[in-house]
């Protein structure tokens, strides 16, 4: 039991053990706890309200755990959750989920098309919600039987996608090194144009390592655990984000080392990181879905 004596210091330790959650979470759950403990005070005194709910930090552990399964039944619904928020900006640095990556990437049924990053600090684009907008799809077009009609020849071909990427990235990497300079772009302005220069070793090996380690990390969990397709077309698509960004990355340095890119070059690569992951979703999820309308229709026409 902790020697504690005090509200006011109990809910002094509670607030330094909740500090991974926002301030608006705490003060809530603060508040709370302040009003259970005032009441159980008046009734059986402050020593028995504090010996009650036990230690401080075993407390704020337990907050912390319900709130981080409240979470992810809310991503598992579709209700993206971040872990808090700075400066009104959203943050999440939880391990990604399946259901994480679908509530904020792949989000038909949310409207919005800023998400909270699926880790970090900022936002993501929902090409869910950017499908409906387009009307490529309907809201309530996709769920879990849509996912399992895709074909596998589709889905085969979606979750290809990032790992030729990767090799693509790491190709270019290795077979431009002997060739560039000693320093190489590490930073682009607004206008495309570099802006900071550094070490050739560094940077190339820093690319590399982000082209393969989470390339082989992501196809060693979808190849290990045999998961669903949702989770095949859904850890794929996240995984194609990254690594057209340091496909991208990697052809302007080596372009932009020897002198042949141009500012446009580096909005093709923020469209190609949208591009991508849209169309790597939204073709074998029609495809799920022309497979479950077929289906839905009776064999002798009566369903036309």
């Amino acid at each position: 039991m902790s020697d504690i004596r005090t509200i006011d210091a109990y809910i002094a330790e509670v607030r330094a053990q909740l500090a991974p959650l926002s301030a608006s979470q705490r003060d809530e759950v603060l508040a709370e706890l302040e009003s259970l403990l005032r009441a159980d005070a008046e009734r059986a005194g402050e020593a028995a309200a504090l010996e009650a709910v036990g230690d401080p930090a075993t407390y704020a552990a337990g907050v912390l755990e319900a709130l981080h399964d409240d979470a992810d039944e809310a991503e598992a619904a579709g209700q993206p959750t971040p872990q808090g928020t700075v400066l009104g900006m959203p943050y999440d640095f939880r391990g990604m989920s399946v259901d994480r990556i679908g509530s904020r990437v792949w989000n038909p049924a949310d409207p919005r098309i800023f998400m909270p990053r699926m880790f970090g600090l900022g936002w993501t684009f929902n090409l869910g919600a950017i499908a409906v907008k387009l009307g490529l799809i309907r809201p309530d077009d996709v769920g879990e039987e849509s996912y399992e009609r895709i074909p596998p020849v589709a889905l085969a071909v979606a979750v290809a996608v990032p790992a030729l990427l990767a090799v693509a990235a790491a190709t270019v990497l290795l077979v431009a090194w002997p060739m560039l300079p000693a320093e190489v772009p590490t930073h682009w302005g607004v206008s495309g144009a570099p802006d900071d220069w550094g070490s050739r070793d560094v940077v190339l090996s820093i690319l590399l390592a982000f082209a393969v380690v989470p390339a082989a990390l992501t196809y060693s969990m979808i190849l290990r655990r045999r998961t669903s397709a949702r989770s095949r077309l859904l850890s794929a698509a996240a995984l194609a984000m990254e690594t057209v960004l340091v496909l991208g990355i990697a052809v302007l340095t080596v372009l932009d080392a020897n002198g042949a890119a141009s500012g446009n070059w580096m909005w093709l690569v923020v469209l190609g990181v949208l591009a991508v992951p849209f169309f790597m979703l939204y073709v074998p999820m029609r495809a799920g879905l022309h497979a479950e309308w077929r289906e839905a229709v009776p064999s002798d026409g009566e369903g036309d």
